[in-house]
């Protein structure tokens, strides 16, 4: 039986895939996430071609500021697809240092 790969962390952990889906060097643009603008809606990561970006489990009551959600940059491609969503302007891209 073939394995079969599902969209989502499952692929950054397998052995096979990790490689693959790195960016590497050649990212121009990083996310940059204004933690007090986000509100962990999640469509960020919806919409992420690249499953890159983790929601992190915050209590509503948490203070502005709380980090809500982690990019991986490590998978990134800066695209800029998560800041065009983002309906909080939270993310913007900055060029890379890489």
């Amino acid at each position: 039986m073939e394995k079969e790969y599902v969209r989502g962390a499952g692929i950054h952990n397998s052995n096979t895939m990790v490689l693959v889906n790195k960016t590497g060097a050649w990212r121009l643009t990083d996310p940059v996430v204004d933690q007090f603008k986000c509100i962990g809606c999640k469509i960020c990561s919806d919409f992420c071609p690249d499953d890159c970006i983790e929601r992190l489990v915050v209590e509503k009551s948490a203070p502005a500021g709380t980090p809500r959600i982690k990019i991986d940059l490590e998978f990134c491609k800066g695209c800029g697809i998560c800041a065009h969503e983002c309906p909080k302007k939270a993310i913007i891209m900055v060029e890379s240092k890489v």
